[in-house]
């Protein structure tokens, strides 16, 4: 790595004219200033087109793009396509960074030359900018919820150790490296627009598949780069993440096409790379009937009583004994009627927590 990389920051936009001057500006203030901001409008029918000329034409670190609406994964791949720094940097058009996001990121880097993607926390904020909820990654991401400390690493250390020259209320932040592949396959850690990725690493992970159109082309993204070797994580809110505004990973309605997704991504990852995984044979299937369980709720959710029942039966298969498939399994085969009128007799789950189902199994267990 060069003394002063430059860093390429990948930032995918649709209809978000409220927003991406925001994000962009959020990128231009970064400490770090060997950037380039490439930003990819999706198709808008806003008056995206004009702003991102006029950043264009006022800041010569701004590349704008405009293409056909493809979807995110799409504009991600031709900002991709485009980059020329030795590190990626992943931005959405809603989102804001702090100014020192980059320049910790790749202090911390500095400090394991062997580690090809570091990723943070992050605060949630309301789309008028006030506070909604700290630490929101492990809200969101429900895996964290069921690992030892709520970590994927087995030792960490304060962020003063590698950063002596941070003071104030990070000194303490936790910070995590190591190898955390096996961990990933049972649920997804880590949120896109946090990522700071070696270039390298990028081309080797492949582009973002732009078939998982409604959401899961994260999750597979970062599993394929945390297979590639060490990671780190750095436990500090570097972005402000806006929630409530429809954004695909907390919209309830694509949860359906997150199960799917999950469970496609980890039978492809079995398939192509079951010796890189150190789990074993019941991890392994504990991890798939998870994926079957979290599919069949879904599925009865939205009405799909047969398929719901196969999914649930796979779990139950696939675990090798009933565990809590055999509810679903009855749910799928009692009239919908009543199946609706016990889900509303229940005592209604806290918006928050549903927010956290956008990569929820595990064993233990999301653009613009």
């Amino acid at each position: 790595m060069t003394d002063t990389p430059l860093i390429s920051i990948v930032l995918p936009t649709y209809n978000r004219v409220r927003f991406v001057g925001e994000a962009i500006e959020s990128a231009l203030a970064q400490t770090w200033t060997n950037l380039e901001v490439l930003v990819v409008d999706d198709g808008s029918r806003d008056s995206t087109p004009r702003v991102l000329a006029d950043y264009a034409s006022r800041d010569g670190r701004v590349r704008a793009f405009r293409q056909a609406n493809q979807g995110v994964s799409a504009a991600r791949n031709f900002a991709l396509s485009q980059a020329r720094g030795e590190w990626i940097a992943f931005l959405d058009s809603d989102d804001i960074w702090h100014p020192w996001k980059l320049s910790l990121q790749l202090r911390v880097a500095s400090r394991f030359p062997e580690v090809g993607m570091l990723w943070t926390n992050m605060d949630a904020i309301r789309p008028d900018k006030t506070p909604h909820q700290a630490n929101y990654l492990k809200r969101m991401y429900s895996a964290y919820q069921h690992l030892p400390g709520e970590t994927p690493f087995p030792e960490l250390r304060p962020l003063s150790s590698y950063c002596p020259e941070v003071v104030g209320e990070w000194k303490d932040a936790d910070v995590g490296v190591g190898d955390i592949y096996s961990t990933m396959f049972r649920g997804n850690l880590v949120h896109t627009p946090t990522v700071l990725v070696k270039q390298e690493w990028a081309r080797q992970v492949g582009p973002f598949d732009t078939g998982m159109l409604r959401g899961g082309e994260d999750f597979k993204y970062h599993l394929a780069t945390c297979r590639l070797g060490p990671v780190a994580f750095i436990d500090v809110p570097s972005i402000l993440y806006r929630v409530g505004i429809g954004d695909h990973i907390t919209n309830r309605e694509n949860s359906l096409h997150f199960a799917r997704s999950f469970l496609r991504t980890l039978h492809e990852e079995l398939h192509q790379h079951r010796s890189r995984l150190a789990l074993s044979s019941s991890q392994i299937r504990a991890a798939l009937a998870d994926a079957h369980d979290w599919l069949a709720d879904e599925l009865l959710e939205n009405g799909q009583s047969v398929e719901s029942a196969i999914h649930a039966l796979r779990a139950m298969g696939t675990r090798r004994t009933p565990g809590r498939s055999w509810r679903t399994l009855l749910k799928s085969l009692l009239p919908r009627r009543l199946v609706d009128l016990l889900r509303r007799a229940k005592k209604p789950q806290p918006p928050a927590s549903r927010e956290g189902t956008a990569e929820r199994p595990a064993v233990s267990q999301p653009t613009s």
